[in-house]
């Protein structure tokens, strides 16, 4: 029997193996009720083949799996895997179960009206949410039950064409407009120890966010949340109780059919912006160390980068211990962009723009899922759809050359940065200024520039993207650089060769056209 699909370490990162080969998974999300519809998932098929993805980011839903208790329903789940087979696609599944973007409305309708077993959390003033409790609840065992059954499922239906590749667990985990849970139960909970494994777990991972709290629980006599953690107590508590409901989640998954499993979280917008105006709970940077103790048999905690500081949240997912996965980022200009940082710097696993089948239907990104500034105009323009759809086929083309390069220091990604035409960049000995040809405006048309650079060997350089012109130097002083060769084209899977056109004379230049593409450089030194 063939190897499932799995991460697997590298010196220095992470790769993810389809049939023991590399593979990136270039994607995007459906919408949340698509899935619901199997005439409407055939735009999001069609999209998908459009956009030269491998991967389509697919729901399933709890209610619709188990409408009655223990009575399971996988009619949609299985045309899902008929239809991403007839489209050579990969899946990802994301189980949308207790909890989805702060609230709790994708459990069966027998969860919701029974509030005895499934109690609801409480805001500080004791009124119900909409967002189920861990608490003096069953939630968890008939989670637990549901869960099981749909991976048995997935091993049953698909453990030999291997269509699903990985599942999401839960949707951006957590508790709106409230700080915690105050319901009986969990304040109950919220009174005793901060286990100590946890406090070593902090320790051992010596980040200065949560070091206070190790600081104080060797000389306190009160070990309880409020009093360790202090002015993260809130947060700290439900963090440490949403990873332990997953965990359990995740390694009965894993013990029926052994997918790579994640769970996202829902960044906040601002450093200033309080628990409870996002979803407190989730996996957020700050308090990422608690995920992981809590969830060690997660593979990966995930942010949706919706944000405009794209490089730094994706700089702070990418750990030793934690590979970058987006599930969810922009659908705008920002795009096709973003994935050659993604890609090329941090060395996602996944990238997914979310909204599969509105990707180039000229609507404002943020009006539709920020739900703000109707005149906005980061629209998912036509534009946008051919830029990801070009640089998904450049990417996907040339992806043994691209992940063979993951967990190592010879390749690299850049973005165009707002209000700047230039960057400096260094790959191994090779010092690289690059030049953006457009200042970044809100023209539909208009793309900023990115692109990644690889150093294939010694003298030998790869770039790949778009709208940049870039000039080479060695880091070595007092040497100068020239060409041998420069190679302009698509990257040949099989030989490993550029093929297309041999440039010299005055073409003899690092400057990409203003639509994807690739060169190859052989330089030499005197």
């Amino acid at each position: 029997m063939k190897n499932l699909p799995r991460i697997v370490r590298t010196a220095g990162g992470f790769s993810f193996l389809i049939n023991e080969e590399p593979f990136i998974m270039l994607a995007a999300e459906a919408h949340n009720s698509a899935c619901t519809s199997r005439h409407y998932m055939q735009n999001v098929w069609k999209r998908a083949k459009e956009l030269n993805c491998n991967t389509v980011l697919a729901p399933v839903y709890w209610e619709l799996i188990e409408p009655q208790e223990h009575h399971f329903e996988f009619d949609s789940v299985s045309q899902l895997l008929s239809d991403a087979r007839s489209h050579s696609m990969k899946l990802v599944l994301l189980w949308f179960g207790s909890w989805k973007n702060g609230h709790s409305t994708y459990v069966p309708n027998w969860i919701k009206t029974d509030l005895e077993r499934f109690p609801r959390t409480e805001d500080e003033s004791g009124v119900k949410t909409r967002t189920l409790s861990m608490f003096r609840s069953d939630l968890l065992t008939a989670e637990l039950n549901s869960f099981t059954n749909f991976m048995k499922f997935l091993k049953e239906s698909d453990l030999d064409s291997q269509t699903v590749i990985a599942v999401q667990v839960e949707n951006e985990v957590g508790i709106l407009g409230a700080a915690r849970d105050f319901s009986p139960g969990a304040a109950e909970e919220y009174r005793k120890d901060v286990p100590r494994a946890l406090i070593e777990h902090i320790e051992k991972a010596g980040t200065s966010f949560l070091s206070e709290a190790a600081d104080i629980y060797k000389s306190a006599s009160d070990k309880s949340w409020a009093n360790i953690f202090r002015r993260n107590a809130d947060e700290a508590f439900m963090c440490w109780n949403y990873s332990l409901h997953i965990n359990r989640l995740v390694k009965s998954g894993k013990a029926c059919y052994a997918l790579f499993m994640f769970t996202n979280a829902w960044l906040k917008e601002s450093d200033d912006e309080k628990p409870g105006v996002y979803p407190c709970g989730g996996p957020v940077p700050e308090m990422l160390d608690i995920w992981k103790c809590g969830a060690p048999d997660l593979d990966a905690l995930s942010p949706d980068l919706y944000t405009f500081s794209f490089e730094k949240a994706a700089g702070l997912y990418t750990r030793s211990d934690n590979p970058l996965f987006i599930a969810e980022t922009r659908r705008d200009k920002w795009a096709p962009a973003n994935l050659y940082g993604a890609v090329g710097t941090y060395h996602a696993l996944c990238y997914s723009p979310f909204g599969a089948e509105s990707i180039g239907e000229d609507k404002s990104f943020i009006t539709q899922i920020m739900h703000t500034n109707p005149d906005d105009k980061n629209v998912s323009s036509k534009t946008v759809k051919e830029y990801l759809s070009m640089s998904y086929r450049l990417l996907g083309n040339s992806m043994p050359l691209i992940a063979g390069c993951y967990g190592s220091d010879k390749m690299i990604g850049f973005i165009q940065n707002d209000g700047c035409m230039t960057k400096q960049i260094r790959l191994g000995r090779y010092l690289i200024s690059l030049e953006f040809y457009h200042p970044i405006n809100d023209v539909d048309e208009f793309i900023p520039g990115a692109g990644l650079a690889i150093q294939q060997s010694e003298n030998e350089l790869i770039f790949l993207g778009y709208g940049y012109r870039a000039n080479i130097e060695t880091a070595d002083p007092g040497r100068q650089l020239d060409f041998l060769s420069l190679e302009k084209g698509t990257f040949d899977k099989d030989t490993g060769c550029i093929r297309y056109m041999h440039l010299n004379g005055d073409e003899q230049r690092i400057q990409m056209e203003e639509k994807p593409t690739i060169l190859k450089a052989s330089y030499y030194e005197f």
